[in-house]
């Protein structure tokens, strides 16, 4: 319509609502709906010039009209497929080929008579189909009068009569139970399919194809099985393909009426012959008034005028549309114009292509000459997207064709830059383009979603999880709960010191540790201790001397977390009778005014660092990073020191040593039950009290991951338990030790990967044509943001290291000088960590240099193209 007001010379106006083919025929046939008092039964005129459905008539309609003397015309202009989505996750469809269902098992779905996935008439056609027990499914169908409704139910009725109980038409009863949702309209049905997990539902082929659904595949009436997509793609000997074949079919076998007068209403092209021809195919129609004497002679020569290019040029665009040329067969415009009466004096309306000199500016010619910004503006667009679409299938050719591989995690915030940095590395040094993810959430989150909900069934929301405590008995009932069982592993990777800073000032305490037994720890978290000058505080360490009532601020987690989880858990080992708080990464903490909740390490960090007076728990790296001061623990073997001096010592490492040589510390089955796991007070003389073990949880049976996924996660699992890049200690955790290693990799290599899964490789050493493989992770390849944080990372450490020498330079010449008759308490007391946080500053401010300047030379690499496009 707007290509023809464009082309003409007159001042034309043609609309079209689009509200349905139902209520398309009843505007067509009459003027209004009337009331329910009194029905509108006159059909002796309509509210449109013509209609259009992809339906023919209705026979009450059809009936009706000619009851009032009034004469109608079918005309067919396209076709279209309606196709059944769904939304199966494909790796449980374990088909490549997808989901296959009969017409008499899809009509006892539609009619619910079979409500889940794993019914067995299902499953006998999908001997791969590997869903939940019991997962029920979401049909979706319409709740207004609609042409793919009509198909649907018409295709069922005529197919499986003894299966489909509820008829034919564009708008029937549904059943009213929890497995069916109404929709409105085509938009409705795609954003059921598309959000709802394991739903189902019917909707126009090409509506389904632009949002990429999963199709059923059905079996036409040669056996065929095939999905629209294939039927549309599909092209016979006369040059049609799967939809217009079905036309074709019907004209051959004499179901098109030969008379455009004449009822249609029984007029279908359901189960059409042809060895790709699709079992459901609608026809549109235009509806016309067959007696058009009376009208003005303008308004029939334009509706003449668009009937000619819907069924001429028009043709062209219905692909772009996701529509199908009607087979010539079909297509009896002519014949049908010649029965029209028409007005006296009508002068038709001409359509040119070509340039015609004095007649194409007659005013009854439609002239492709003439055109209007918009649809030349529209025209560039198209252009500019076929364009853009060339270049991306270009790229997709340049990248062998292997696709973008997803591989995204969740869990712990203490893994955080470990696991960056090597998916940073993984991503670098493949061929192929790996996407990796992973969200730092906390231990507890990480679980969970990894776990997953019933919303989505329990499928787990992540690749994999990682956490730096064992997979809670809740969560590892859920997954054995499920049928069949999801059986995971846990994969220790490294191992981690839990320890508890304060922010009491150190001329307070007498300038040694602060010192805090196992159950004075569990009276103070507990709430039970909420002052410094506890007499219990006062008699572990002598030389303190703070304000008399000091409270305690303390600082406890409010989410889940390993470190609550690792406190928590030491406490109630070492002094329950104190504590009675229970163990997990989530606890009830008390409600009292020196208890503050604190989100996260950042949280946790802040609220110790920026609080006098304060106490929380950390992990020791994160603390250590920032000089926070830190309380003495005694470990088993009754050693009183900090976890700085534990680690120095070894005193992380001997604890996973110790666990792995007891034999009863870690199950021997990697997939069992580890929730109560713990590296709590081993012994040894510097074994720190409270060592955590990080781990990744991993599903055992990755048979029905994509193959390339799958692949990514093993090289994933593999690069983090090795460890060759040294990344462990690089961020603070400790290597475990050659017997906790050799765990894991055990651990590791009961995974089930998907037959046919191609694992990647690493190259180390330059191997000629082997490492150019798709499958190969080369270290010969890098990134220069690696490189370049490398090289600033070497210069901030330079710098520490000069400030820390000049610190210690000035803190003798301190010492030298001090006047030693004076008195002690009167005196300065000298304190690394009250200058650490200006040395920390000067760092910052070095960063921001140095990003500032890499932004600028990023940034004048990026405008180098575009100045050089724009002197072009």
């Amino acid at each position: 319509m707007e290509t023809m007001e464009a082309r003409t010379r007159k001042d034309v106006r043609l609309t079209y609502r689009a509200v349905g083919s139902s209520t398309g025929q009843r505007e067509f046939t009459q003027p209004s709906s009337g009331t329910d008092a009194q029905p509108q039964e006159d059909y002796s005129s309509g509210l449109t010039d013509f209609g259009s459905g992809d339906i023919p008539m209705t026979l009450d309609r059809y009936n009706g009209l000619t009851g009032a003397g009034r004469e109608m015309v079918h005309l067919p202009f396209c076709m279209g497929a309606i196709g059944v989505f769904h939304s199966v996750p494909a790796a449980e469809v374990g088909d490549s080929a997808g989901l296959k269902l009969p017409p008499c098992v899809l009509a006892k779905i539609f009619d619910g008579a079979i409500t889940t996935w794993d019914h067995q008439e299902i499953k006998d056609h999908n001997p791969n189909l590997n869903v939940p027990a019991g997962t029920l499914i979401k049909v979706g169908h319409r709740t207004l009068g609609s042409s793919s409704t009509g198909g649907t139910t018409g295709y069922l009725n005529a197919k499986c009569p003894a299966s489909w109980t509820r008829g034919a038409g564009s708008s029937i009863a549904w059943p009213a139970s929890a497995g069916f949702t109404a929709v409105q309209g085509s938009g409705g049905m795609a954003d059921h399919i598309a959000t709802t997990p394991y739903a189902i539902g019917y909707l126009d082929a090409g509506h389904g194809h632009q949002r990429d659904f999963q199709e059923v595949n059905l079996q036409n009436e040669a056996g065929t099985w095939l999905t629209s997509k294939d039927a549309i793609n599909a092209m016979d000997a006369n040059n049609n393909n799967g939809v217009a074949a079905a036309g074709k079919a019907a004209v051959d076998a004499g179901d098109i009426p030969s008379s455009a007068t004449a009822d249609w209403s029984s007029v279908n092209l359901y189960r059409k012959a042809g060895t790709n021809t699709w079992p459901i195919v609608l026809v549109s129609y235009i509806y016309l008034n067959k007696d058009m004497s009376s009208w003005p002679v303008e308004k029939v020569a334009l509706l003449k005028a668009f009937v000619d290019m819907v069924l001429g040029e028009g043709q062209d665009m219905l692909p772009d549309f996701s529509f199908n040329r009607v087979p010539a067969e079909m297509n009896q415009w002519s014949t049908v114009w010649a029965s029209i009466s028409k007005p006296t004096g009508l002068t038709e309306m001409v359509l040119k292509t070509s340039t015609d000199a004095w007649n194409g500016q007659a005013e009854n010619v439609i002239t492709s000459k003439r055109n209007s910004y918009s649809l030349w503006k529209l025209g560039e667009l198209e252009s500019s997207m076929n364009a853009m679409k060339t270049r991306l299938d270009s790229m997709e050719t340049h990248l062998d064709e292997y696709g973008i591989v997803p591989l995204h995690g969740s869990g712990t915030t203490n893994t955080k830059n470990w696991f960056a940095k090597a998916m940073k590395l993984m991503e670098e040094r493949a061929r192929v383009p790996l996407f990796l993810t992973y969200r730092a959430v906390g231990s507890g989150t990480g679980q969970k979603e990894f776990v997953g909900n019933a919303a989505n069934m329990y499928k787990s929301y992540s690749h994999f999880g990682a956490g730096d405590i064992p997979m809670s008995s809740t969560h590892y009932g859920t997954l054995m709960g499920q049928s069949p069982p999801e059986s995971m592993v846990h994969i220790p990777l490294a191992l981690g010191a839990i320890a508890v800073f304060h922010s009491v000032p150190s001329s307070e305490i007498g300038g040694a540790s602060l010192k805090l037994d196992a159950c004075l720890l569990a009276k103070i978290f507990s709430g039970k201790v909420t002052t410094w000058d506890h007499a219990d505080v006062k008699a572990q360490n002598e030389g303190i001397s703070v304000p008399a009532g000091q409270k305690i601020r303390v600082n406890h987690r409010n989410l889940g977390s390993s470190s609550t989880g690792g406190l928590t858990g030491y406490l109630q080992k070492k002094c329950d009778a104190q504590w009675g708080l229970g163990a997990g990464s989530s606890i009830t903490w008390p409600a009292l005014d020196n208890f503050y909740a604190v989100e996260g390490s950042p949280g946790m960090l802040n609220g110790i660092k920026d609080n006098s007076y304060g106490i929380g728990y950390l992990d020791a790296g994160h603390g250590h990073d920032f000089g926070l001061s830190e309380v003495a623990l005694k470990n088993a073997d009754g050693t009183i020191q900090t976890s700085k001096e534990s680690i120095a010592a070894g005193g992380v490492a001997a604890a996973g040593t110790a666990a792995a040589s007891a034999g009863n510390v870690f199950p021997a089955d990697p997939s069992g039950d580890w929730s109560s796991v713990n590296l709590y007070d081993m012994t040894g003389p510097n074994t720190w009290p409270i060592v955590l073990v990080s781990y990744l949880y991993v599903k055992k049976d990755q048979s029905q991951t994509n193959v390339k996924t799958a692949a990514a996660l093993k090289a994933f699992i593999d690069m983090v338990v090795s460890d060759t890049d040294g990344m462990a200690a690089e961020f603070g955790f400790t290597p475990p030790s050659t017997s906790l290693r050799a765990l894991s990799q055990s651990a590791a290599s009961t995974i089930v990967y998907p037959v046919g899964m191609q694992s990647f490789t690493v190259e180390t050493s330059t191997d000629p044509y082997g490492g150019m493989a798709t499958n190969v992770i080369s270290k010969k390849r890098h990134s220069y943001d690696i490189y370049d944080s490398e090289v600033m990372q070497g210069a901030i450490d330079k710098l520490r290291m000069e400030m820390m020498a000049e610190d210690e330079e000035d803190k003798e010449d301190h010492d030298h000088d001090h006047d030693q008759d004076h008195d002690e308490e009167s005196s300065e007391s000298y304190n690394y960590n009250d200058t650490l946080p200006v040395a920390l500053s000067i760092t910052a401010v070095v960063i921001s240099i140095l990003s500032t300047c890499l932004g600028c030379v990023a940034f004048s690499k990026a405008r180098a193209p575009m100045a050089a496009a724009n002197r072009a």
